[in-house]
């Protein structure tokens, strides 16, 4: 798999996921150091991730334009 992202000219040569279960429960972590969840199922999760992620490429959007 390549781990090169948009930008990047080499492999990070360490990445973490940012999503995890505790207790039964999954949580996501943000860049910015939070944690958000709990969630019943990875696949809650893993949806209200997506949302976030939006929602935060919206809002960098609505900054730069």
């Amino acid at each position: 798999m390549d781990n090169v992202r948009s930008g990047e000219t080499n492999a990070n040569p360490f990445r973490t996921d940012r999503s995890f279960c505790s207790n039964g429960e999954w949580y996501f972590l943000t860049r910015g150091g939070g944690q958000v969840g709990p969630f019943i199922s990875k696949e809650e999760m893993e949806a209200e991730l997506l949302l976030f992620i939006r929602d935060q490429a919206m809002a960098k959007n609505a900054i730069t334009n």
